[in-house]
């Protein structure tokens, strides 16, 4: 069949396995004889693939921003780094259940009505992430410090810390949903066997005191629909960015919260550094089967491919 489409996908072999692309690649042709497939690093301006790729309408995916590589035409998602509370607008502005945060400034007013019993402190800045500089008070406790006050190298120093308010589980969890244009791909629900106590303690608390850690922590695949159905909420939110892997809780009544949704594109994973840790408490070798994540992936990327490539 001739060729009418290019779908040209941006890989990084310093953040996940060029190779899973490859797979997806070949599942693409397998379902649309029409598209032709270019996997390039976007750390190599690539400049045959991109010259070859400039012939036809192209879609251009990349989990990650673009770096060297910059295509000459086609319709791009991307990976796109963005502060915590811009992200947390956006998804609040679509109505989606968002817990209460602010800015931490001198004069934030914080008071339980809003926060409840405890308050997440957290970093704001576009790169933070893995739970960096975040802490727990008892909200009666929060205070703003002033960036210098700080030590060297944390998060404080590098953009502004924001108040959110703490979701209580009943027992400390974590529930991550990947999708691809909102389709899940993979998801990874945590949660602590033994209930949360932080009442027992002063504060502000140490992240094992409200993160599922350590060994006391059950680990399953996640396939209850109102969480997918919210991770692809969260992708209308913020259609621009293409993997969003959105951090859901669920508190002890039932109701859901989304805390973010990692627009940096760091979070492929099937084969971050992260990969083995996830092989070896779900118990599975194959991260993609649950949700046929690769044929999955092609079959969006085909769609979006036909309606969009310009």
């Amino acid at each position: 069949m001739e060729k009418i489409y290019n779908l040209v996908m941006v890989t990084s072999d310093t953040v996940f396995d060029p190779s899973d692309f490859h797979v997806i690649a070949r599942h693409v042709e397998e379902i649309a004889p029409e598209v032709e497939v270019f996997v390039v690093d976007s750390q190599s301006r690539s400049p045959t693939a991109r010259k070859k790729a400039a012939k036809r309408p192209s879609l251009i995916f990349s989990p990650l921003q673009l770096m060297a590589f910059r295509p000459d035409r086609g319709k791009v998602y991307c990976g796109r780094p963005m502060p915590k509370i811009h992200e947390m607008d956006l998804l609040t502005k679509a109505g989606l259940p968002v817990p209460a945060y602010a800015e931490l400034l001198p004069d934030t007013p914080i008071s339980e009505d809003r926060y409840g019993p405890y308050t997440m402190v957290k970093a704001g800045h576009a790169y933070a992430s893995y739970g960096s500089s975040m802490e727990l008070y008892r909200t009666k406790d929060v205070r703003y410090r002033p960036p210098e006050s700080f030590p060297e190298g944390h998060d404080a120093r590098r953009g502004p810390m924001f108040v959110q308010k703490f979701i209580d589980c009943g027992k400390p969890m974590t529930c991550r949903v990947l999708t691809l244009f909102g389709v899940p791909l993979f998801t990874y629900h945590a949660q602590a066997i033994l209930p949360l106590a932080l009442e027992e303690k002063t504060g502000p608390f140490a992240l094992k005191d409200f993160v599922p850690t350590g060994g006391n922590v059950s680990v399953h695949i996640e396939f209850s629909k109102d969480i997918l159905s919210l991770a692809t909420k969260a992708y209308d939110a913020i259609p621009d960015v293409p993997l969003q892997a959105c951090d859901i809780m669920r508190d002890k009544n039932g109701d859901l919260h989304i805390v973010e949704i990692n627009p940096g594109g760091a979070t492929w994973m099937f084969s971050t550094f992260n990969a083995a840790g996830y092989k070896r408490n779900l118990g599975i070798e194959d991260l993609t089967a649950p949700f046929d994540a690769f044929r999955t992936a092609a079959q969006v990327l085909v769609s979006k491919t036909r309606s969009e490539a310009i």
